[in-house]
């Protein structure tokens, strides 16, 4: 399975959409667990991921990989560019684990490093940006030790389970990445 193999790490690798991998999308957007941190509020079908799949595959402003396991091979999340502004050399990232078992292995921030240097390194981007909701502090503990830092709050920005819940903007540039690289901290 191996094959198309994109970026690795320790325990993961990133590898292009497979088909089937619409059903494991679906999973992440209908659980009660990934729902609850990245608060989607409506239910999915694996059709409706397919649909959305090939929209984003056929934007060249978006980039999509697979979260797989080493160890079996098995597709466990996606992580993903989105808006992708090549005249800024800007993007957003999104990352999502499908099952609350997969959670803090370091499959996510494996994950996300692998990202950062992809975007960096081969995309030439400058800047990555993402939005997490301040209660999820795991998340926001994991996005600083890639290097990401807290830059503002969106107040009450979404309406989750009764409450207005407030988010973090964090990003990165690709200087301070350097500037790390170079000191030799590890963004773990």
């Amino acid at each position: 399975m191996k094959q198309d193999m994109f970026l690795s790490a320790e325990k993961i690798y990133l590898r292009p959409y497979q088909s089937g991998d619409a059903q494991m999308i679906a999973r992440i957007e209908n659980h009660p667990d990934p729902r609850q941190t990245l608060f989607y509020a409506l239910p999915t079908t694996v059709e409706q991921q397919q649909e959305k799949l090939t929209r984003f595959l056929n934007d060249p402003n978006t980039i999509i990989l697979i979260i797989c396991r080493n160890s079996d091979d098995r597709a466990i999340g996606e992580t993903a560019f989105f808006r992708i502004d090549w005249i800024s050399r800007a993007t957003v990232f999104y990352i999502a684990i499908a099952e609350a078992e997969n959670w803090s292995k370091g499959y996510g921030s494996e994950a996300t490093r692998l990202m950062v240097h992809y975007a960096f390194e081969t995309l030439n981007l400058n800047r990555i940006q993402l939005h997490v909701a301040v209660e999820n502090e795991a998340a926001v503990k994991s996005y600083h030790r890639a290097g990401f830092e807290i830059e503002g709050t969106l107040r009450q920005a979404m309406f989750h389970q009764g409450v207005f819940s407030d988010f973090y903007v964090m990003g990165i540039l690709r200087q301070d990445w350097l500037k790390n690289q170079s000191t030799g901290m590890k963004n773990d």
